[in-house]
């Protein structure tokens, strides 16, 4: 009788090594890189590829393979996935170092009820020289009199479409684990989501998740997130906007209130009709 094979011998080992595994799903690329580093440990033969490898996952359902399917600009995509997954896993797995954000992460931080169907996931570019800009009024009025940009890298999975954003370099500022899964904390999600209102939710849903944020939400922390991000445009006027309109009070407040302002801002972008906080010099959607 032939003896056992080398993984079948490791099988148990195998099986709690995926279960205890903080990523529940994995591009090939990953799966590869974690089967190379576990090889040694679990005695697996040297003659035992990869694939051969990854067809045994498959065999002993260790994994199952699921795929996404372009929605254009993404080509369609191979993941492996454990029993446990979740949307959010797989969209943690579309791109290296990738973390949740924006509405995806508004949901995670528990600051909405709503269930979003459009998961948003953000890589960050390598780190570039700051470029130097300045800033005038007739800028600001151009760039927020156009739609805001969106991205067109996306790919679905069953009802749910997944939206890979390319952030600018922060080197994960803000960035932590929540069960399991990276994303941003909610000082770094608000502020995200009053950069982009449009990947969350609108300027209505931001400001909701301003107000779900109390009790949670450190004025300090926002703040020093705020300056270190070191936006080109006037944020916090926004920010402040938000703040004041969910209820805030205190002195991190009115010190972003008393800080200088050169320019005239915007809440959000292409505002057809507008009202105008004088003490912000801020543009907002009326009936906000």
């Amino acid at each position: 009788m032939a003896g056992k094979s080398r993984f079948v011998i490791a099988e148990a080992r195998i099986q709690a090594f995926f279960k205890q595994h903080p990523k529940k799903a994995f591009t090939k690329l990953q799966l590869v890189a974690v089967l190379e580093q576990q090889r040694t440990t679990w005695n697996i033969a040297p003659t035992t590829t990869e694939e051969k490898l990854i067809d045994q996952l498959l065999a002993k359902e260790v994994l199952q393979k699921i795929k996404l399917e372009s929605d254009g600009y993404l080509p369609s995509k191979e993941l492996y996935v454990q029993d446990e997954f979740s949307v959010l896993h797989i969209a943690t797995a579309l791109a290296p170092r990738a973390y949740l954000s924006h509405y995806s992460a508004v949901w995670v931080n528990g600051l909405t009820t709503q269930v979003p169907k459009i998961i948003y996931v953000t890589f960050e570019q390598t780190k570039k020289p700051q470029r130097e800009a300045s800033l005038t009024q007739a800028g600001i009025d151009a760039a927020f009199a156009k739609p805001q940009r969106r991205t067109t890298a996306s790919i679905r999975y069953g009802e749910f479409m997944f939206m890979v954003l390319n952030g600018g370099f922060t080197n994960r500022l803000g960035v932590h684990q929540l069960d399991g899964l990276p994303t941003t904390n909610v000082e770094r999600t608000l502020l995200d989501s009053t950069v982009r209102p449009g990947y969350a939710g609108g300027v209505s849903a931001v400001l909701e998740a301003y107000r779900q944020a109390r009790g949670k939400l450190s004025l300090n922390k926002l703040v020093a997130t705020l300056d270190a991000l070191d936006f080109i445009y006037p944020y916090f006027q926004a920010v402040g906007f938000y703040l004041e309109r969910a209820g805030y009070q205190g002195k991190k407040l009115d010190e972003l209130r008393e800080r200088p302002k050169a320019f005239d801002f915007y809440l959000t972008y292409d505002l057809e009709e507008k009202d105008y906080s004088a003490d912000w010099q801020l543009y907002f959607p009326k009936g906000l």
